[in-house]
């Protein structure tokens, strides 16, 4: 159900779209049977599992759990040859590696698996793009996910949606099919998230008011920038606003929520996943991240004395290539059950970038991306920085500004960075007019070569 990126800009799309129950009920529905996925009849399983009791639905997810694990230590070469064909349980299961799947990917996948193995890759983004097999029933209730969980706000399916993502902005002859059908069948449109520049920053916000899409989907950092510019020329959008908006694939800070909220004025929701790993967490209205518990089972591992440690994650329904106590790369800590939005489904209560979003203080200790930000954020005029840590322990940051860097503002970065580096550390600070995202589209914000060595 992956949209995909408009051609040529957003001006070249007409603002058509089809009336909502027409794409809910009729063609959305048709395009998820040719694709042969269950989509939608999985999304009204969860939306019925919703009113279950909470001891119901941990007893469904446990057996999904044990139907999984016998049929890796049966039918899958590398989980036999490591934990033979004994009762499995989850705890005697290694931790699978990235590095494991891409130097023993066929041994991962099922023998006889009686569906469609599809490629996918991650986007490459913490380095070399992963490449992994999906099938149909891991991306359609993936897909299930993203619809029963954006109903907590409001988006129903067939509504308007425009994604902001790591699309190339020149598509090949297929590809412009691709649009043409998501756009015009199914009310989505991809807007490119590489070189945002002002022109085409102006030619998003005129695209939005004239297609009016209730939700907006995508990098933050991206919404982000596009927020900051219809702060400053309000007159593009009008007297549109989305329904909600809803951030993946990158950290969302606080002050670009808030400028995000500002903006748009509506909700804005965190969804938390990856590619390989699935659809993991996503907000409710009462700001607490939900683990999608039908979909993956959620471990913490080594966790330090605040609860936080490297998430594992099992699939629950990647059976063709099957992904069990997956080292996702990010860090994190599971909550107390419970929350005022009254569902029941376990709560993911902190959630930290990957490895090398950290950075090391002279002391060695690691100290969180975020510190970075804090301080970043004290210059007003900035739009977007990007900040790399040397092995030396220096830091290069380059900032997009109005302006030129005052003196104080320089004191305001050095101050403030060897303050939460706890130490004397060398800062180069540089006014650059662009900062380009990674071939995935992304934008790094914290960077620290420090930790590779």
């Amino acid at each position: 159900m992956a949209a995909r990126v408009v051609q040529g800009g957003a001006d070249a799309m007409p603002p058509l779209a089809l009336p909502q129950p027409w794409v809910r009920f009729l063609l959305l529905p048709a395009h998820e049977r040719l694709r042969g996925r269950r989509t939608l009849a999985d999304l009204a399983a969860l939306r019925r599992g919703e009113r279950d009791d909470p001891q119901t639905a941990h007893a469904l997810r446990e057996q999904k759990l044990a139907a999984l694990l016998q049929h890796c230590v049966e039918r899958v070469p590398w989980y036999r040859d490591r934990c033979g064909v004994t009762e499995p349980v989850l705890a005697r299961f290694p931790v699978l590696e990235r590095a494991t799947v891409r130097d023993h990917g066929d041994a991962l996948k099922s023998d006889g698996f009686d569906g469609e193995l599809l490629r996918s890759s991650t986007g490459g983004s913490s380095g070399a793009p992963l490449v992994f097999w999906t099938d149909k029933v891991k991306e359609a209730r993936h897909n299930a996910q993203k619809l029963r969980f954006r109903r907590w706000f409001g988006i129903r399916p067939g509504d308007r949606q425009v994604d902001f993502w790591g699309s190339p902005i020149e598509l090949g002859k297929q590809s412009r099919l691709r649009v043409a059908k998501d756009r015009y069948l199914l009310n989505q449109v991809v807007l490119s998230a590489h070189d945002l520049t002002p022109e085409r920053l102006q030619e998003y916000a005129r695209f939005l008011a004239r297609f009016r899409p209730r939700l907006l989907y995508g990098y933050p950092t991206v919404i982000y920038r596009l927020a900051q510019f219809v702060d400053a020329h309000p007159e593009l959008l009008g007297r549109y606003r989305p329904v909600a908006v809803v951030c993946t694939s990158e950290m969302l800070y606080p002050q670009m929520r808030e400028a995000i909220a500002a903006v748009f004025e509506c909700p804005v929701a965190n969804e938390y996943g990856s590619r390989d790993g699935g659809l993991i967490a996503h907000e409710c209205s009462e700001g607490r991240l939900h683990v999608a518990m039908e979909h993956v089972w959620l471990e913490v591992d080594a966790p330090d004395e605040n609860g936080v440690g490297d998430l594992l994650v099992t699939n629950l329904d990647g059976y063709g290539m099957p992904f069990v106590r997956y080292r996702v790369g990010d860090r994190g800590r599971l909550g107390e059950p419970g929350c005022a939005c009254g569902f029941h489904l376990p709560v993911l209560d902190h959630l930290e970038g990957r490895r090398n979003d950290f950075l090391v203080g002279v002391d060695g200790r690691q100290v969180h991306g975020s510190a970075a930000n804090y301080v970043m954020r004290e210059l007003e005029r900035l739009h977007q920085y990007r900040l790399i840590q040397r092995r030396d322990l220096s830091v290069d940051v380059d900032v997009v500004m109005e302006g030129e860097l005052t003196d104080d503002e320089r004191q305001t970065v050095h101050r403030g960075l060897r303050r939460a580096l706890g130490g004397d550390v060398p800062v180069r600070l540089r006014r650059v007019g662009h900062i380009p995202p990674s071939a995935s589209g992304k934008y790094r914000w914290v960077e620290s070569e420090a930790l590779t060595q």
